[in-house]
């Protein structure tokens, strides 16, 4: 492990350790380098402010982990793996998800969300072609879906368990055109198709 993703690493545990006293709203740098014994010039060497620390800890502990999972038929394990990590941790999302606004962990966590919805549709397409318009609306309607979902399972307090929010989540996606979508890819993997609206999702 280099010097570096150490600091990144210590840092990162004392954000955690105070946003279990105190919402993130009313933790500043000066109390992170504080607590983690270095100064601010190390902290801005790695990240430009908490909220990229927060995003950091997120793309680390979940995106990292989770972008194996690149078919359609292994989703169910993408999203079951984000809710144990956010619930094994649930002081730290629960609090990341509470900010509101500019710098919001939420747009973020859409943002990556719809980037892993869409490498899902490239994987699945195989030889067609899907326009770049017909992907960001499939990417950002799913997206918004499944954050809201798990905005919400986390602000009223993460008390289902994960698996049974992705069971839901299972029936849901498995009726769903997005899944016809992938299917069809699957089955003509060779047509090329300039455009999958009519087709597809009407």
């Amino acid at each position: 492990m280099s010097d570096s993703l150490i600091t990144k690493k210590a840092i990162a545990a004392s954000i955690k350790e105070l946003m279990k006293k105190r919402p993130l709203q009313k933790i500043s740098v000066a109390d992170i380098v504080e607590h983690c014994g270095i100064n601010r010039q190390t902290f801005y060497y790695h990240f430009k402010d908490k909220y990229d620390l927060v995003d950091w800890i997120y793309y680390n502990e979940v995106v990292s982990a989770v972008t194996q999972h690149r078919s359609f038929e292994e989703w169910n394990n993408v999203v079951l793996d984000v809710l144990k990590t956010m619930k094994n941790e649930q002081y730290f999302y629960t609090n990341a998800l509470s900010v509101t606004g500019q710098n919001a962990f939420q747009d973020y966590f859409f943002n990556v969300t719809k980037d892993l919805i869409a490498e899902m549709l490239d994987t699945v397409s195989q030889g067609s072609q899907i326009a770049a318009e017909d992907k960001v609306f499939i990417a950002e309607f799913y997206s918004y879906g499944l954050v809201g979902v798990v905005i919400q399972w986390a602000r009223c307090g993460m008390k289902q368990q994960p698996e049974e929010i992705v069971l839901r989540l299972t029936h849901f996606i498995d009726d769903s055109k997005l899944y016809t979508a992938g299917r069809y890819f699957q089955e003509h993997p060779a047509e090329k198709k300039a455009n999958i609206t009519e087709s597809n999702l009407n």
